[in-house]
């Protein structure tokens, strides 16, 4: 018996190598790492500080006197306004600003997911164009992940309350727990936390699959959903060998992207720790240090995005492999045509997007 998690490998390696580098397109790595920032799993690397001590010089902290009127006026005004409100005002406004944005960025992300697909089928990134086509499947998919969200955490809480219970930490509360209950506490805590991961991991696996399917089959996310677990009733096996197969080349990925993204961090790092310390010295010999630091905050806020896009840029071609590798061995398992860009030889470049737009035309 052949295992499709195996044959894909070798085809996938050439989808990649003819999308990235056959030719090498600039501009079309900019897009895909673009499209793998809004979905997220960039490079993997949590950001460090860029730590410098800087010596005061051109004045001390206290000195206002070389700070720009306009920007006291401003600073000022906009302090004043938030004392208005009270602090708990203040702190559930921020935590409702930052969950819309989160939410915002997964709708911006389950729109991508289409677009990541499309981008690889084709071999032709139109992130505009693809976003607009597949907008509202991706909103489809967001609902649907909301909806898988609020079930995980109601399991959450559902399987941790009999726990929490069991400790003594419901009557007594964590003060009167002792050393053995504690401990049972949290070791049932990680398992719980463990169980649904790999729960989670396995929808998510099935959701990957039906995105693709959606797309080229002409149904809803959720009918794509159901036609991928009634194809995983027929042939499980080769789905928990594949999920063996994506762990392991998970984590061979990961071990050369923490290579190759370690020996950016310390050349990025480098760079930027050098323009800020220009920019420090820059700036410090017209300003006080007061007006400095409130300067420089845009500036680490920008340089924090270009250490995330740095990373996601490292990240993308595994991620454009782990793809390409996916839906390799979706053509294997299910009973699917996607039209892949190397799929057809025998048709001419001329009329090859012609066919595409064809084969993922709606059914009339």
């Amino acid at each position: 018996m052949s295992w499709y998690v195996i044959d894909a490998v070798e085809r996938a390696i050439e989808r990649t190598r003819t999308c990235l580098f056959e030719p090498i397109d600039i501009w079309k790595w900019l897009k895909l790492t673009i499209i793998v920032l809004f979905i997220g799993g960039g490079g993997g690397f949590n950001s460090g500080g860029n730590g410098g001590s800087y010596n005061n010089y051109g004045g001390s902290g206290s000195d206002f006197s070389r700070i720009p009127q306009g920007l006291i006026d401003v600073v000022s005004n906009f302090y004043e306004h938030l004392m208005s409100y009270s602090e708990a005002t203040l702190i559930i406004f921020a935590i409702v600003l930052i969950f819309l944005f989160l939410l915002l960025l997964s709708l911006i992300g389950s729109v991508m997911e289409f677009v990541f697909v499309e981008s690889l089928v084709r071999n032709d990134v139109r992130i505009r164009e693809y976003f607009s086509r597949y907008l509202m499947k991706g909103v489809a998919l967001f609902i649907l992940r909301i909806i898988i969200g609020l079930g995980t955490l109601l399991a959450f809480v559902i399987l941790a309350l009999p726990l929490l219970f069991m400790t003594g930490i419901v009557d007594g509360g964590i003060d009167r727990l002792g050393g053995a209950s504690i401990m049972l506490l949290i070791m049932g805590l990680i398992a719980i936390l463990f169980i649904i991961a790999i729960v989670a991991g396995i929808i998510g696996s099935f959701i990957n699959f039906a995105i693709p399917v959606s797309l080229y089959s002409q149904s809803s996310i959720y009918s794509a959903l159901s036609r991928v677990l009634g194809q995983f009733r027929h042939d499980w096996q080769q789905i928990v060998v594949y999920w063996v197969g994506r762990l392991i080349l998970a984590i061979a990925a990961g071990i050369l992207v923490a290579i190759v993204g370690l020996i950016a961090i310390i050349i990025l790092g480098i760079l930027l720790l050098i323009v800020d310390v220009i920019l420090y010295f820059g700036f410090s010999a017209i300003l006080a240090d007061t007006a400095v630091w409130i300067l420089f905050i845009p500036i680490l806020i920008v340089e924090f995005i270009v250490f995330i896009f740095v990373m996601t840029f490292v990240g993308m071609p595994v991620r454009v492999f782990m793809k390409y590798h996916m839906l390799t061995f979706l053509q294997k398992w299910y009973p699917l045509d996607i039209p892949m860009f190397d799929a057809y030889h025998h048709i001419g470049e001329s009329n090859m997007d012609e066919w595409l737009n064809e084969a993922t035309a709606p059914d009339e």
